[in-house]
């Protein structure tokens, strides 16, 4: 159950990085910022248990009907070997045995065991316990505290090594809800996957074609998933933080590649203004605007034909004459411009390389009107 649940965390995990560096949006930035130390620590929790389960012993019910029906046996110790873990200062070693039953041929196993320095005497090389094999077709044994019956001298350590089968039944043992040998990797791939893929879409199926617009442009502010080239992305962006602000009066647009930021009063008739951020799948209040502006210099949204910026930026870039892999910045302002006798809303492109810059003017509608 902890993997599934791993599996589902780095999915949102993955799908909040995803819709941050695909939209802009960053609503869901602590979805990635706790996924992440929540999948390292699953996975510490994971291999922890992964041990303990290995030392799990049969319960006494399971141990005691191998017995009554005869699989009690002699086993010796051939190898002892640490894993490297060490539980409570207490060491843990893979204790390799040659067990003789008396239903069927000698054959090697291997038992993971907490063994102290006050136990090891019990485990040295050669030493004979006794165990149960609680599965009539497992390897699986259980070393009980009683005198051991001798092992056979046809019993080698040239017997063959039965490994266990973690998928199959055992009297006594709890079995995982998905299959944990190899031959279940196939199936443990494709659960982690499906429920990965789930956790993916919590944060990001309401924005999907964002996301996807954003996954084929390289990101956002790259190609069509820009603010200033993007057709209708700006449209969208000024549409959700009207959505979001609940008013269309502004005093000032910017559009970036991979934002905008709006200023507008703070409630109507209110000569007090903040600013917000936004993106054409979220927006949100930031702060109060750094520099207050005139209640003169309110415009309606409406006043701005916002479909014409992105050809209206293209042809900056073509007439700027710098290379598009030269320009260092660019954006879009709306805004009031001029004096107060031909003071009208306008639109400016501003680009800049490193060997100049470039201004194209255009009226609210996307007519170009001068450069310099």
């Amino acid at each position: 159950m902890i993997r599934l649940l791993i599996a589902f965390v780095a999915g949102a995990g993955i799908g909040a990085s995803l819709l941050h560096w695909s939209t802009g949006d960053d609503r869901y930035s602590w979805v990635w910022m706790a996924a992440l130390p929540i999948t390292i620590i699953g996975l510490v929790l994971v291999n922890v248990a992964r041990s303990f389960a290995s030392m799990a012993p049969p319960d006494a019910e399971a141990v005691e009907a191998a017995r009554a029906a005869g699989r009690l046996a002699g086993a010796k110790v051939l190898d002892v070997r640490r894993t490297g873990t060490v539980i409570n200062d207490v060491p843990q070693y893979d204790v390799e045995l040659l067990v003789d039953p008396r239903d069927r041929g000698p054959y090697r196993t291997v038992v993971r065991e907490l063994i102290d320095a006050a136990q090891m005497p019990g485990r040295l090389l050669g030493t004979v316990l006794a165990v149960v094999r609680v599965g009539e077709d497992a390897p699986d044994v259980a070393i009980v505290d009683e005198p051991a019956p001798p092992v056979r001298i046809h019993a080698t350590p040239d017997a063959p090594l039965w490994e266990r089968d973690p998928d199959k039944p055992v009297p006594g043992r709890r079995r995982p809800i998905l299959p944990v040998g190899r031959k279940g990797r196939g199936v443990r791939f494709l659960v982690y996957l499906l429920i990965a893929a789930v956790g993916v879409a919590v944060p990001t199926w309401q924005q999907r074609d964002d996301v996807l617009l954003g996954v084929r442009s390289g990101g956002v502010g790259h190609g069509d998933a820009s603010y200033l080239s993007g057709p209708g992305r700006v449209a969208e962006a000024v549409q959700r933080f009207a959505d979001a602000a609940g008013t269309t009066t502004v005093t000032e647009v910017l559009a970036y590649d991979d934002q905008v930021w709006v200023t507008t009063p703070v409630a109507p008739g209110r000569a007090a203004y903040d600013t917000w951020w936004a993106v054409a799948s979220n927006a949100t209040r930031e702060r109060p605007a750094t520099i207050q502006p005139d209640p003169s210099e309110e415009f309606d949204l409406s006043a701005v034909d916002w479909s014409a910026l992105p050809g209206l930026y293209e042809q900056a870039v073509e007439a700027s004459g710098i290379p598009a892999g030269e320009i260092t910045s660019g954006h879009i302002a709306a805004g009031w411009i001029g004096s107060d006798e031909d003071r009208a809303v306008t639109v400016r492109v501003y680009l800049s390389g490193p060997y100049g810059s470039y201004t194209l003017e255009a009226d609210a509608q996307g007519t170009p009107i001068g450069a310099f």
